[in-house]
């Protein structure tokens, strides 16, 4: 099978959609597929994730407009695919399908975010979206709960597989020694909420004078966490480690994880951490987490993210018992070892692929889906 992968800024960007589309095309090409990557990068630099041999980079304008559109078809059509598969959440699932239609090949189209998230803060309509997802051969979700945003017309090409992540080197030990580290894997921005954690972490830090609340990322809030972190009396139990080629390194010392966002996917760095062996702390109500956390198995659920002291309670219990982290570290690699190992997901992945190529190109016929088809009929024609 010939699988043209879209990942847009594997060039550019250590984000959790370009680590699932690197560790996706890798293991096509490994399975014997002709697979080719395109990225929007007029600069053509090198990939930032590590690509197989096989696989080959191929390089797509930056621009969004009816010229850059026509491009992308263009260069999609030169290597003959047999499905083209786009990844992310935003417009480009527009582009993407565009030009799907336009050279006549079967798209499978993944999200990689919780998809309520786009549409509130306004960077992509439930219009624009349904626009895309109604000329999909197959949809990809990260999780079951997040077919209630799809149409009903559409839930019969919804296909829901996990994230993967590469099976750890080392396993962490989570009793540790006489420097203990939880540590938070996130980029520095609002929504991933470190903010909050270091407030929370603040309540709990006196108490705890042999753990090091550790940041493994880099971001736009960086030194207004650090601020934070010193009026919060707690700077010097407060590292920045910045951003990181190799977050295993950091993964296999620390002995608690936690994510103090609200939205997200299906976390990856999370992942990370479950197959380190590492028990987890993150909110009850951030979808992707709430399935990887079995509260009381593997980790800590807090229940509410508005309550002050919520997540440090849980955080407090696990630092405070290390026979408790041991046991729930253990159920986090079983966990993932179970559903979330490359070979499930992968095969699940191979699967959806196949069938997508049996079925072709969406085609629409029910009244029902008449305004979205307007939409990317329009798209379609310029």
């Amino acid at each position: 099978m010939k699988i043209s992968f879209i990942v847009p800024w594997i060039t550019q960007s250590r984000g959790g959609t370009e680590n699932v589309g690197h560790l996706m095309a890798n293991s096509m090409a490994r399975r014997g597929h002709e697979v080719n990557v395109y990225t929007f990068d007029d600069a053509h630099r090198p990939s930032v994730w590590p690509l197989d041999h096989d696989v080959k980079l191929r390089y797509l304008p930056e621009g969004n407009n009816h010229k850059s559109n026509y491009q992308m078809a263009v260069a999609l059509a030169e290597a003959s695919p047999d499905l083209i598969v786009g990844l992310h959440l935003n417009r480009m699932l527009l582009q993407y399908v565009v030009a799907a239609h336009k050279i006549g090949v079967p798209i499978v189209l993944s999200e990689h975010i919780d998809p309520h998230f786009p549409v509130r803060v306004g960077t992509f309509t439930d219009g624009e979206r349904q626009a895309a997802l109604v000329g999909a051969t197959r949809i990809h979700l990260l999780t079951s709960k997040f077919k209630d945003t799809i149409p009903g017309y559409l839930r019969d090409r919804v296909d829901v597989i996990p994230n993967t992540v590469m099976t750890a080197r080392k396993p962490s030990d989570p009793k540790g020694g006489v420097r203990k580290y939880l540590i938070a894997v996130a980029g520095l921005v609002p929504r991933k909420n470190i903010a909050q954690l270091i407030g929370e972490f603040s309540l709990i830090a006196s108490k705890h004078k042999d753990w090091t609340l550790q940041i493994l990322g880099d971001g736009p809030l960086k030194d207004e966490l650090r601020k934070l972190s010193k009026v919060k009396g707690i700077a010097r139990q407060v590292e920045f480690l910045g951003r990181s080629t190799d977050p295993y390194s950091k993964l296999e010392k620390a002995q608690l994880f936690v994510m103090p966002s609200l939205f997200e996917g299906f976390p990856m760095a999370s992942l990370e951490a479950m197959t380190h062996g590492m028990p987890l702390v993150g909110y009850a109500a951030c979808n992707g987490i709430n399935e990887q956390i079995v509260d009381g198995v593997n980790g800590r659920l807090a229940a509410s993210n508005l309550e002050t002291g919520c997540l440090a309670s849980c955080l407090d219990e696990l630092m405070s018992d290390e026979d408790a982290r041991v046991r729930m570290g253990a159920e986090a690699k079983q966990r993932f070892d179970a559903l979330y190992s490359n070979s499930i997901v992968f095969d699940a992945w191979e699967k959806v692929f196949n069938a997508a190529v049996r079925a072709g190109p969406a085609v629409i016929a029910t009244s029902s889906e008449t305004r979205a088809l307007h939409t990317l009929d329009q798209l379609i024609d310029g």
